[in-house]
């Protein structure tokens, strides 16, 4: 472990590890397709990095979505079959997790997704025995933007939270992570724009190792 690098790291995963916030769309889009309603670009901002209970009473008032259990059944099936094709990871997030743990910084993820999309995710990234903890949207009652997704992550690691780094790359989860006092990176995806990311620490187009290093503070 360098003497730069935090005690302890959370990812984010949806966006950051890797790139599903474009199928978790198309999903949407296509059982909200079927009901003959076509998102707009002002739900997806004030869906993006929230938990499916928000996201479905988001749309609930835009259209009669039914019982919330089967709705999900059949987004879900969207998603898989669209998961299975079409899913990619962030090299440079992924690339950065693997150095951490050769050089003995413990990681953890922390998502507004279930707990198994996340086992899923890590383990087609190929890292799942490397993450020390996962804490999807299932493990905690209070989701991003409070901290309690990041400090269960910390807690799980064994970490102080103001030791550790967060990595993300919604509003919401900057929120979330600079709430429970971690150093802040946000990662630009192309799904929002600079300035919606502008409360984190630090803002990179690119992720690197020396990027979680705190220097100076700011805010």
């Amino acid at each position: 472990m360098s003497p730069e690098d935090p005690a302890g790291v959370v990812f984010d995963c949806d966006g950051t590890l890797a790139d599903t916030e474009p199928i978790s769309d198309a999903a949407w889009a296509d059982v909200l397709g079927d009901l003959g309603y076509v998102p707009t670009d002002e739900d997806r901002r004030a869906t993006v990095g929230r938990p499916y209970p928000v996201t479905f009473a988001h749309f609930a008032t835009r259209v009669p979505l039914g019982d919330p259990a089967a709705f999900r059944g059949r987004l879900r099936a969207r998603f898989l079959a669209r998961f299975d094709a079409d899913l990619t990871l962030f090299d440079d997030a992924v690339g950065v997790l693997r150095e951490l743990v050769a050089a003995g910084v413990p990681v953890a993820v922390a998502s507004s997704s279930s707990h198994a999309h996340v086992d899923r995710v890590l383990a087609r990234a190929g890292v799942a025995e490397l993450v020390g903890a996962v804490i999807g949207a299932d493990d905690v009652t209070r989701h991003k933007p409070q901290p309690e997704p990041y400090l269960s992550a910390a807690t799980a690691l064994g970490v102080p939270p103001r030791r550790c780094a967060a990595v993300e790359d919604t509003d919401v989860g900057v929120a979330s992570a600079r709430a429970a006092g971690m150093f802040t990176v946000a990662v630009l995806r192309g799904h929002l724009p600079p300035a919606d990311l502008a409360h984190a620490h630090r803002v990179v187009e690119r992720l690197t190792r020396a990027d979680l290093s705190p220097g100076p503070r700011r805010g």
